[in-house]
């Protein structure tokens, strides 16, 4: 299978990453609107004669599925634009090395936020699953070696390019 043109698998991963992006913007729209609303349901269900309590667990678990799928957009924006690159011919330039030490940043800002998270979560008292492993760890020092390699293929290409 060929990588750039038509039907390459460039091609078909860029048409699952368009789709992944509308499904995740859905997502984020109704994560927001949550969100906005969680704190107002307790005075709201009184209003209407009903008994809802919305615990501190809920908003935190919203918050930290805001911030998710947040980075989870910015990473698969930055993953079709270096496939955009990819399917013109020209990977190796300075802006995927850029775009690759951008998502490395996001997934570390994404970790962070769920240590802010579960920090904040014990000091007010709730339950949020803080799952973080070591393959995440290596994974997003792999994005940041690849963003070095692309660097570096970058000026190799641009040295290249200046020989004759």
């Amino acid at each position: 299978m060929k990588a750039i043109g038509k039907g390459s698998l460039s091609s078909i991963l860029a048409m699952g990453l368009h789709i992944t992006r509308i499904i995740m913007w859905i997502a984020f729209g109704g994560v927001t609107i949550a969100l906005i609303v969680l704190p107002f349901v307790p005075a709201l269900t009184m209003m209407f004669g009903g008994d809802a309590d919305i615990e501190g667990d809920e908003f935190f678990d919203v918050a930290l599925a805001f911030a998710t799928i947040a980075v989870m957009l910015f990473v698969v924006n930055r993953l079709l634009e270096i496939l955009k690159t990819l399917r013109f011919g020209s990977p190796f330039v300075k802006e995927n090395a850029d775009r690759f030490r951008g998502v490395g940043y996001a997934l570390l800002i994404g970790e962070g936020a769920k240590f802010a998270f579960g920090f904040l979560s014990m000091i007010y008292d709730a339950e949020v699953s803080i799952n973080s492993s070591f393959i995440t760890w290596l994974a997003i020092i792999a994005v940041f070696v690849l963003s070095e390699v692309f660097r570096e293929g970058a000026r190799m290409k641009e040295e290249q390019d200046l020989t004759v």
